[in-house]
């Protein structure tokens, strides 16, 4: 179990910021019972530790535990009032109070869980709780009255430096094997202060099966870092050490489904019924599109229902278009407030024998654009086709997507070869405008150096961002905005601007700002008072006002 302090966490035996300890669960409380107040698990020790080094200067530790189905692990959120670890939950009346609605804790949550499943193959999905106390007796994944991540709460008695603590994964014990429980004594918030998303992101990183590593600027450090906006190279290393990155689906990887050129023929699937599911569907990277075709039957009424399903299957929240075979828009579907959510876009007039096309996306641009679904078609009202043998569809025409608007080149063109890459001088906050990725085929690459030092931030809506050092090394990625943490002044870097997926051509803005780390994010690192760390093997020491909290 791993714990969190103010700090972040607490050792071994008491939890903090991600708990290091197991459970060997030799003895389990019937479903539903609390064990006695003041009981621990029984047979928690400590684990060998396997240090890895996956990317230069970065280290990540393996705790050794993993979940044994990645591909569906649920999470839940117990009722209050039931036994939670060493107290009694009261995490949905506190949160609920605190930031006004279920909702809005519940996505922070969420949020957490889908930046772990952006970067690795792995599928999260909310389930109902029930009325069962932490460790009931049950199933360690799979069980079907609650999840097999736990989300619960109370305040820990005299503890002002733990912010939350957890279970590393199975065979880690029985049912507490991966649950969270979050000390609602602290002043917990969103994008300040003790935020919730950070908190609870490095949490389910040990619900995975990470510890806590050396390098103090990751994700999974053990002493609360502030407020986080995503995953560092060395977090995701680690968790891919487990799980592995995340891979496209069996379509995408025999490259159908890519394009409209190339897409997955749906017609087969409706030559004898009026209803048709496919599975094993995924979106693995934030932008990618998945592509559909299907010819109309001839039994067909003139609706035609197309629902891209996430719930049950992951954390997406899909996007679903169709298109007739010009390329006009007929129809689009989407929640982007919502997340493990099933969307359905309904077409009307459809015309027995004409093609049609359909994409899936993410319809939030971030980590909620990704994870596993099912497509689901339906042709209400239609007769069910005869079950003669049916002719073959006729071959996909040429289509071209949706004709982005027409954007000149940009004054630093051409500016294609990083080898050659536009000088913008030295630089501590910048913004250039009237930039363009005016072909599918444009790369712009561009040359600086920081003045000052702190957090480099490179930011162009609609772009990939790749960022290299001066020895030509890739230090960020990513879509729309880039950051790298402790650079010093005067440090060389190449910046280069693709084309997103969804935008082959896009005009852009590009800002550059180098960040200074100031007093105001740094005040959050201990809290009003600042007591020691608990000690894992004996009691805990008496608080001091001037030793800096440690998370365990």
């Amino acid at each position: 179990m791993s714990v969190l302090s103010a700090a972040l966490e607490a050792p071994a035996s008491r939890f903090g910021f991600g708990f290091r300890g197991t459970l060997a669960g030799s003895q389990r409380p019937r479903r539903g019972d609390a064990p006695r107040r003041g009981s621990r698990p029984i047979g928690e020790v400590l684990e060998s530790r396997q240090l890895l080094s996956a990317v230069p200067g970065f280290d990540y530790r393996l705790s050794g535990y993993r979940w044994s189905n990645p591909a569906r692990i649920t999470y839940s959120i117990p009722p209050d009032g039931v036994f939670w670890d060493r107290g009694v939950n009261r995490l949905n009346a506190e949160f609920d109070a605190r930031f006004g609605s279920s909702q809005a804790w519940h996505r922070e949550i969420a949020r957490a869980l889908a930046t772990w499943q952006a970067v690795a193959n792995l599928n999260f999905v909310p389930v109902p709780d029930g009325p069962y106390a932490f460790n009931a007796l049950g199933l360690p994944q799979g069980d079907p009255a609650f999840g097999d991540i736990r989300f619960g709460g109370y305040d820990f008695p005299n503890n002002s430096t733990t912010l939350a603590q957890t279970y590393f994964p199975p065979p880690n014990g029985t049912t507490a094997a991966g649950d969270v429980a979050i000390n609602t004594s602290l002043e917990f918030q969103i994008n300040s202060g003790y935020d919730l998303y950070s908190v609870v992101l490095h949490e389910t990183g040990h619900s995975l099966g990470l510890d806590h590593p050396d390098n103090p600027s990751v994700v999974m450090a053990p002493r609360y870092g502030g407020v986080r906006t995503g995953l560092t190279t060395a977090d995701i290393a680690g968790i891919q050490a487990i799980y592995g990155p995340r891979s496209p689906d069996d379509y995408h990887q025999r490259g159908v489904g890519v394009s409209f050129a190339a897409p997955i023929e749906l017609s087969p699937l409706l030559a004898s019924s009026i209803e048709a599911v496919v599975t094993g569907v995924s979106l693995a990277a934030i932008g990618q599109v998945a592509h559909y075709s299907l010819v109309a039957p001839t039994t067909s009424a003139g609706t035609l229902q197309v629902t891209a399903a996430a719930g049950g299957w992951s954390l997406l929240s899909p996007r679903v278009n169709v298109y007739d075979q010009t390329g006009r828009e007929l129809a689009t579907a989407a929640e982007p407030t919502a997340w493990s959510v099933d969307v359905t876009a309904t077409v009307l007039g459809l015309r027995p024998g004409e093609r049609y096309f359909i994409t899936v996306t993410g319809a939030t641009g971030d980590v909620f654009d990704t994870g596993a679904y099912e497509l689901r078609l339906k042709l209400p009202g239609s007769s069910p086709p005869d079950i003669a043998p049916q002719p073959p569809p006729p071959p996909v025409p040429p289509i071209a997507p949706p004709r982005p608007p027409s954007i000149n080149p940009d004054r630093y063109e051409p500016n294609d070869n990083p080898f050659f890459p536009s000088w913008l001088g030295r630089i501590s906050e910048s913004s250039i405008v009237g930039l363009s990725l005016h072909a599918a085929s444009d790369v712009d690459s561009f040359s600086f150096q920081t003045s000052g030092t702190g957090t480099l931030l490179v930011t162009a809506s609609g772009t990939y961002l790749q960022l290299f050092n001066g020895r030509g090394r890739l230090v960020g990625a990513g879509y729309g905005q880039v950051s790298v943490r402790s650079i010093r002044s005067s440090q060389g870097f190449t910046l280069r601007i693709l084309p997103s997926p969804t935008k082959p051509v896009v005009a852009y803005d590009l800002q550059i700002a180098v960040r200074p780390a100031s007093a105001s994010s740094r005040r959050f690192l201990r809290p009003a008072r600042a007591p020691l760390p608990l000690n894992p093997l004996r009691s805990p020491i008496t608080p001091s006002a001037n030793a800096p909290p440690r998370a365990i």
